[in-house]
């Protein structure tokens, strides 16, 4: 099992503080599904070495990202199309099959059984991978679109027409059941909130 990973996810509340030069000294730092860097380095650092991402069709492909690169692929589409996945998954992702991991439909099962959660999302998938491969979680960004459905990285258009409803984001995850999990793991102290971490260092 390796030390610690840091998990930044892609909610707006990255944007509140700039913590970029802090988040470049973890040891490993993951991001998520079209997350973007170019102009955000002030605040969410520059470094990547794990891409998390659900290999879905809205997924922009990083053919030349050196790191290691993990899919989750929901366990009911896992069951019903496996033979097609990886062809698809290689597609998308522009990589060939020996370039990405994508995660075991018995794991992927296992990841909704452990968070009584149908389809997590791939932030949440990638913090139940990651309590099996790292000592210590560290996440940030993590903001359920509770309040709303818009991405840092978002246009201020795409961000009104998001939170408008007019873009089915996140309609099919259960938002406030991945919140209320994910504050169990902090309060077990499974996991660590970054903001709070850095209060405490």
């Amino acid at each position: 099992m390796k030390n610690s990973i840091l998990i930044i996810a892609n909610g707006p509340s990255t944007l509140k503080k700039k913590l970029g030069d802090v988040i470049d000294k973890f040891e490993n730092i993951a991001r998520i599904n079209n997350y973007e860097i170019s102009g955000f380095e002030n605040y969410i650092g520059s470094k990547t070495e794990i891409w998390f991402n659900g290999g879905n069709q809205k997924l922009k492909p990083r053919p030349d990202f050196k790191g290691e690169t993990i899919v989750f692929i929901p366990y009911k589409i896992l069951e019903k199309k496996a033979d097609k996945i990886v062809e698809r998954t290689s597609k998308r992702l522009k990589l060939n099959s020996d370039q990405y991991t994508l995660v075991s439909k018995e794991k992927m099962k296992y990841f909704e059984e452990l968070s009584n959660i149908q389809r997590p999302t791939t932030g949440l998938n990638s913090i139940l991978w990651s309590l099996d491969n790292y000592k210590r979680i560290f996440i940030y960004g993590f903001d359920f679109f509770l309040k709303g459905k818009e991405h840092y990285y978002d246009s201020s258009i795409r961000k009104k027409i998001a939170n408008l409803n007019i873009i089915g984001t996140a309609k099919k995850h259960d938002n406030e059941g991945e919140r209320l999990f994910v504050q169990g793991l902090v309060q077990e102290k499974r996991i660590v909130q970054l903001t709070e971490y850095l209060k405490e260092s």
